[in-house]
């Protein structure tokens, strides 16, 4: 057989396989299931939350991510990870940025993914990023000296990528913090002991076989010209549900938005009517988004909003105020750490503590409005307000790839 017509073969059988795995129900799941195959310990959330951003590669206004951590706490790794499903034609890797550079380069940002690989190394570049990121446009004008002669340029950039990137440092400028959606990597003692546990067992050679087949399908799920016109009345009422006194929702909610954009372009592929975000795909994408979304609009830290999280569940299992020392076994963390993390989850109405006095003066805690801070309302008060979606929704949920079902 002819080499043309084993690589064509070879072709047909990626597109086959691609196609077969887009149209399973778990796509999602089993995309970050991969990802922990190649070396991701735990961060089961942000997985989902970065391949959602390279698959909105190709909308209008892709959503960019910022991933905070501390030094050797895996950022880059995470990162690096995710974007081996991404076929290298559509990433664009950085270690840094000069202050001109995004003007000048030559490579075509357009459906990209732009991965600068800290951002403080992209610093001096910032301005003209920001400007990408907004108007997908850079026109800038510079001096050419030619002998004696001396005139001006006019340099062009066009494209909106998605921008990935990290950082060690807790806040960012704010014109650049409301461009990202921040994500912060899970350094709780649980993940440092699953971390450590993973090495202790030996190093692990990942199968690299099928990611022709994943990077094929993510290059197969794609943006057209039509999908996401006619945006279905529910969405109207989440818009109405979120919090007002911030001027940054505006940003947070178009990303939002285009993130349930991707999980309805994964939902769909290969259907040829115009995409429309279904209310499936809203359900799909509030486990993943709502706490980080809610994290980054309050300004809230990992740790009392993972606090919060833990007061809610331990309330929910038992319907009593809990104790310091039951947080504490939840958590996996020390009583100091509790009592200092309580602290910043009052004055931020995560929790309170119970009225009155109790034996040997133990307060009890209770958490507040879930125990989050909150951004979106739940799929099921949705679902409670429009009858039209009919008395129940089923989905397969991303974070462990179990059916679950919603009732109004």
């Amino acid at each position: 057989m002819k080499k043309s017509h084993r690589k064509r073969n070879t072709n047909r059988g990626l597109d086959r396989k691609a196609r077969c795995l887009l149209r399973d129900p778990s796509f999602l799941y089993k995309a970050g299931q991969k990802v922990g195959e190649l070396g991701i310990v735990g961060e089961k959330r942000n997985r989902q939350v970065l391949i959602l951003a390279g698959i909105a590669k190709t909308l209008p206004e892709p959503p960019s991510v910022l991933v905070k951590g501390s030094t050797s706490s895996g950022k880059s790794t995470l990162v690096k990870t995710v974007l081996r499903l991404f076929p290298a034609n559509c990433i664009v890797d950085r270690a840094g940025l000069s202050p001109k550079a995004l003007a000048h380069g030559k490579v075509s940002l357009k459906h990209k993914i732009l991965f600068i690989n800290e951002y403080r190394c992209g610093k001096d570049a910032q301005q003209l990023l920001r400007l990408l990121q907004s108007e997908g446009r850079i026109e800038h004008e510079f001096t050419t000296v030619r002998g004696a002669a001396r005139g001006t340029e006019t340099a062009k950039r066009i494209g909106m990528p998605v921008v990935l990137t990290t950082t060690t440092d807790e806040e960012v400028f704010e014109d650049d913090a409301t461009r990202f959606l921040a994500i912060t990597v899970d350094e709780s003692p649980k993940q440092n002991r699953a971390i450590v546990l993973s090495r202790a067992r030996g190093p692990r050679i990942p199968d690299c076989s099928d990611l022709p087949v994943w990077q094929r399908a993510m290059s197969l799920v794609a943006y057209k010209k039509g999908d996401f016109e006619h945006p279905p009345k529910w969405i109207e009422y989440v818009a109405k549900k979120l919090p007002r006194d911030k001027v940054r929702v505006r940003r947070d909610w178009d990303r939002f938005l285009n993130f349930c954009s991707a999980v309805a372009l994964c939902r769909s592929f290969g259907k040829n009517n115009p995409v429309d975000i279904a209310f499936e795909d809203y359900c799909i994408a509030y486990p993943i988004l709502e706490p980080v979304s809610a994290s980054t609009l309050h300004s809230l830290g990992t740790r009392e909003c993972a606090l919060g999280s833990a007061v809610a569940r331990l309330y929910k299992r038992s319907r009593q105020p809990v104790t310091v020392h039951e947080i504490a076994h939840e958590l996996a963390w020390k009583k100091s750490l509790v009592y200092k993390q309580l602290q910043n989850a009052r004055e931020h109405r995560l929790v309170k503590y119970e009225d009155g006095t109790h034996e040997q003066n133990v307060k009890r805690v209770l958490p507040i409005d879930g125990g989050v801070g909150r951004f979106l309302p739940s799929p099921q008060s949705v679902l409670k307000h429009h009858p039209e979606l009919g008395d129940k929704v089923k989905y397969v949920d991303p974070l462990d790839g179990k059916w679950k079902v919603v009732r109004r």
